[in-house]
C-alpha cells in the first residue's frame, strides 16, 4: 500500500515543455496527468511571504498525516533552473527551510567503537532507550575523536539528544551540571576492536607545511573481518545487487563461499540452495540479481571499491574525465587532482588505491 506525493518532471516532450513558464505551472500539470501532489505549495511574491508560509506550515505540521521535517523553497521561474544549475545532487534553485529538531534528554550508558569499510573507528553513544520524534532512540554517532573531547562527553553523562532533519540521532549537548563524579572519560581503543590490529591516526593534506593530524582513527590490517565486511556490503549496494544484505554477507562468509567481493559472481545455485534456510527460489532470486549486475557504469565500478572519500559524485567525475578503468589505472595524481572538484586527498587516495 505504498503511496507518494509528485513534485517535480523529470522527463517531458519538448513541444509541451515550451508551455511551461514555472515550476508551479509542473505542479499543474502533474495533478491534471493524475499524480497526487500535496496542496500546501504556494507561490510567494517575495522572501516575507516565504517566511510567512513557513511559519504557516510550521503551526500544522504535527496534525499532517505525513512526517516532515521542513519546507522547500524553489525558484519558479523554469528558466532560471538551467542558469543556476547543479552541484552534485543540490539544486542551486532550491533550498530547504529545516524546522528545529525534537530533542529530549537522557543517559549516555556507553560509549563503544564501529568499524567502518575504510578502516575508520567511529565512536557511538549508547543510551537509556528514549523516545525522540515518535522513534525510540537508543545509540548515535559521535563521529571522532575531535566531537568527543569538543562535547566533553563521558559516561554516564546526562546528554540532549536529537534527530537530526528528524532522521539521524545525534548528541547536541552534555549536561555537566548533573554529573555525579562517577562518570568515566572515553579513550579511543589502541587496538582494532575487531582484530586486534594496531590503531593509528594519520596524517592528511600534502606539502610540509600543509599536513595535519587526522581526526580520526584507522584499523592499520588490510584484513579486518570488519573492513572486509562493511566493504562488501558498500559494494553490493553499489552494482544495486538488493538481494544480498549484510546478514547474507556474512553467512555465505562462515560457510567459506567468499571471501572478497569479487567471489560473488563466481557463486552458482548449488552453492546457496544446500545451505539451510535458502530454497531453490531464493538461490535462484540472488544469482540472477548477481547476473543482471555483471556490468555496469565504470563511475559505478569506481565507487563499489569503497576508496576514502571518495563518493558517487566524485566518482562520475573520475569516469567523465577518463573514460576507461585503464586510464584511471594509469593517472597520476596531478592528473587526478586536475579534474574540477578533485582535491589532494582525494587525488591522493584515488592514485594510492589503484597502485599499492
Amino acid at each position: 500500500k505504498l503511496d507518494f506525493f509528485a513534485w517535480d518532471i523529470a522527463q517531458i516532450d519538448s513541444n509541451i515543455a515550451s508551455k511551461l513558464k514555472n515550476h508551479s505551472d509542473e505542479h499543474k500539470l502533474i495533478e491534471q496527468l493524475g499524480f497526487k501532489i500535496d496542496t500546501h505549495d504556494k507561490v510567494a511574491k517575495n522572501l516575507s511571504e516565504v517566511q510567512q508560509h513557513i511559519e504557516a506550515i510550521a503551526k500544522v505540521r504535527d496534525s499532517l498525516p505525513f512526517g516532515t521535517d521542513g519546507v522547500v523553497v524553489s525558484v519558479n521561474n523554469l528558466s532560471f533552473h538551467d542558469r543556476l544549475g547543479v552541484i552534485g545532487k543540490a539544486p542551486r534553485y532550491m533550498a530547504a527551510y529545516k524546522y528545529p529538531a525534537e530533542r529530549a534528554t537522557t543517559k549516555v550508558l556507553d560509549i563503544k567503537v564501529n568499524v567502518g569499510r575504510t578502516g575508520v573507528l567511529t565512536p557511538f553513544a549508547q543510551f537509556r532507550p528514549t523516545v525522540v520524534a515518535d522513534s525510540t532512540i537508543s545509540k548515535a554517532t559521535l563521529h571522532n575523536m575531535d566531537q568527543v573531547e569538543r562535547l566533553d562527553v563521558r559516561i554516564g553523562d546526562t546528554v540532549v539528544i536529537e534527530k537530526a532533519g528528524d532522521v539521524i540521532p545525534a548528541v547536541v549537548q552534555v549536561l555537566p551540571k548533573l554529573r555525579s563524579g562517577k562518570e568515566k572519560k572515553f579513550v579511543m581503543p589502541k587496538q582494532c576492536p575487531v582484530c586486534d590490529s594496531v590503531v593509528e591516526r594519520r596524517e592528511i593534506g600534502a606539502g610540509a607545511t600543509a599536513k595535519k593530524t587526522s581526526a580520526v582513527y584507522y584499523c592499520t590490517s588490510p584484513f579486518c573481518p570488519a573492513k572486509n565486511q562493511r566493504g562488501m556490503e558498500h559494494f553490493v549496494n553499489a552494482f544495486e545487487i538488493y538481494t544480498i544484505g549484510p546478514k547474507i554477507i556474512s553467512r555465505f562468509k562462515d560457510e567459506g563461499l567468499i571471501s572478497d567481493a569479487s567471489d560473488l559472481f563466481l557463486l552458482t545455485e548449488d552453492d546457496i540452495n544446500t545451505l539451510e534456510r535458502f530454497g531453490e527460489k531464493s538461490a535462484s532470486n540472488i544469482i540472477k540479481s548477481i547476473n543482471d549486475h555483471r556490468r555496469v557504469p565504470l563511475a559505478r565500478f569506481i565507487y563499489a571499491f569503497g576508496i576514502s572519500n571518495v563518493g558517487e559524485q566524485t566518482s562520475e567525475d573520475v569516469a567523465e574525465h577518463f573514460q576507461s578503468l585503464e586510464k584511471v589505472r594509469n593517472a597520476s595524481i596531478e592528473e587526478i587532482n586536475n579534474i574540477e572538484n578533485i582535491g589532494e586527498v582525494v587525488a591522493g587516495n584515488l592514485y594510492d588505491w589503484f597502485n599499492h
